[in-house]
């Protein structure tokens, strides 16, 4: 059945549109009874305001876009749940798009979200996307926006993140310290400025330790599952790697299941370190030692910066927040 609308419960009712229209928002000029055979009706056949008529009668929508390139259980449930903590005290509401890693998806989302008139737009870019040039139609519309987790360069835009470099080096500084030398690192898909960073910060730290770079001791894959056919033959065949360490959960996990089948025990056959939400370290036997990156914290911040511009209590596309974080040792080294 097609979605009933004011025009058809008009008919039905023997009123005029703006009659009911009128009885649907509750208008005083409106009888209570004409209102009650009116919600009846609406009631009965399920009725739905028309979102883009109510939009062009309103000044604002009250809608706020999240633009993630793909879902998994790891640092992105935290990240949401952090943003709608913030929502839930505003009026607002949150839609969720996903751009599955496709820049022309992406794309596409950035005129949906215009077409829907959204307040303001929160967004991790998908592993594709070249540069933000797609994203000055938000500032050519005067729709809030802030770039969160994966970015690419500051740009003219508001931007949360991590030190990426730093909290990679501050893992590979605490494997050092504790002996390791021969240290395996695990890295996403490198198009992604964040797993760029992240080997910067390996780099450095093998670097400012004078400890040879092996380069096939820095592995990238585009997804955790790669890792089930390129792990178990570098670690059986590279006795000398005592240590692993892995950029994200996903990656740890993956790592951590890999090491176990192989029948290494952690720590006394290879230690582990990862940068993680501070979650899954601790469903591990044994604990995980990491460095926190919390997404429940990225996106209150995220989400407070975005209402602050939309309010404009702060100036847009000017603001860049790097979260600090902090190395939990634990009982993987």
């Amino acid at each position: 059945m097609k979605r009933i609308t004011i025009k058809d419960m008009a008919k039905m009712l023997h009123l005029s549109t703006s009659t009911v229209s009128r009885a649907l928002s509750d208008h005083p000029d409106i009888s209570e009874a004409t209102k009650i055979r009116v919600r009846t009706v609406a009631n009965e056949f399920n009725y739905r305001t028309n979102l883009h008529a109510s939009l062009f009668r309103k000044s604002r929508s009250g809608l706020i876009a999240l633009v993630l390139p793909e879902l998994n259980m790891f640092f992105t449930p935290q990240l949401i749940a952090g943003i709608n903590q913030v929502i839930a005290t505003t009026k607002n509401s949150l839609i969720v798009f996903l751009s599955n890693n496709s820049y022309e998806r992406e794309k596409e989302i950035v005129q949906q979200c215009l077409g829907w008139a959204v307040e303001g737009v929160l967004i991790s870019l998908s592993k594709e996307t070249p540069d933000i040039d797609h994203l000055d139609a938000f500032i050519k519309s005067e729709v809030a926006c802030v770039l969160l987790d994966k970015t690419l360069g500051d740009g003219d835009f508001s931007t949360v993140t991590i030190d990426n470099e730093a909290a990679s080096y501050k893992a590979m500084t605490h494997l050092i310290k504790e002996g390791h030398q021969n240290i395996l690192g695990i890295f996403g898909n490198p198009n992604y400025r964040i797993s760029q960073d992240r080997i910067k910060g390996y780099r450095k730290a093998l670097s400012e330790n004078n400890i040879s770079i092996l380069e096939e001791n820095i592995i990238s894959v585009d997804k955790s599952s790669d890792l089930d056919f390129i792990l178990p033959p570098v670690i059986n065949h590279n006795e000398k790697i005592s240590a692993v360490f892995t950029m994200s959960d996903e990656l740890l996990a993956k790592s951590h299941a890999l090491l176990l089948s192989l029948g290494k025990k952690i720590p006394d056959d290879i230690a582990v370190v990862s940068i993680s939400d501070g979650v899954y370290p601790y469903l591990t036997f044994p604990k995980i030692t990491h460095v926190k990156n919390s997404g429940n914290e990225m996106g209150v911040i995220a989400c407070k910066l975005l209402l602050d511009s939309i309010e404009g209590t702060t100036k847009k596309y000017d603001n860049h927040v790097v979260i600090p974080t902090q190395l939990v040792s634990l009982s993987s080294v």
